[in-house]
């Protein structure tokens, strides 16, 4: 979740840049004018897209769809390309589809986002366990700090 500059077109302007706020829930990123602060919130978007369209979007043509659970794997050349191994379900070979971006890192970043998102609404238990290893890391440290004073 985060606020970014939204390229909107303009009547009186060429383009105008205008403050939204971003969130991903589950496969969808949402827009809003102001962050969601309540469950109601969340229905009140100003748009909402679906990641895995998004992910695939260049120049407003689709090139693919997959699920996410055929995702088999990615990788990148840590320069401007990124990999992506997906299992065809029907003849269950491997698939690569390779993109190029001229700003690898946010692509990255998007995408680590969204796994951590998926992974999060898979398993309703790790963020439990993420809150409980760090509040044991938190303690470990407090009673160390305290055994040495």
């Amino acid at each position: 979740m985060g606020w970014c500059e939204a390229r909107e077109q303009d009547a009186l302007q060429d383009r105008a840049y205008l403050p939204a706020f971003l969130a991903l829930r589950g496969s969808c990123l949402y827009k809003f004018l102001a962050p969601p602060v309540t469950t109601w919130d969340w229905t009140r978007a100003e748009k909402t897209f679906s990641v895995y369209e998004i992910m695939c979007k260049i120049l407003k043509a689709v090139l693919w769809r997959y699920k996410f659970s055929q995702l088999k794997g990615s990788s990148d050349d840590g320069k401007s390309k990124i990999k992506f191994l997906f299992q065809n379900p029907d003849t269950k070979q491997i698939e690569a589809k390779e993109l190029e971006f001229s700003n690898l890192f946010a692509v990255l970043h998007c995408i680590h986002s969204f796994f951590a998102a998926k992974v999060a609404c898979l398993d309703p238990l790790f963020l439990g366990s993420q809150a409980a290893a760090s509040a044991a890391s938190s303690s470990s440290m407090s009673s160390k700090a305290k055994s040495l004073t």
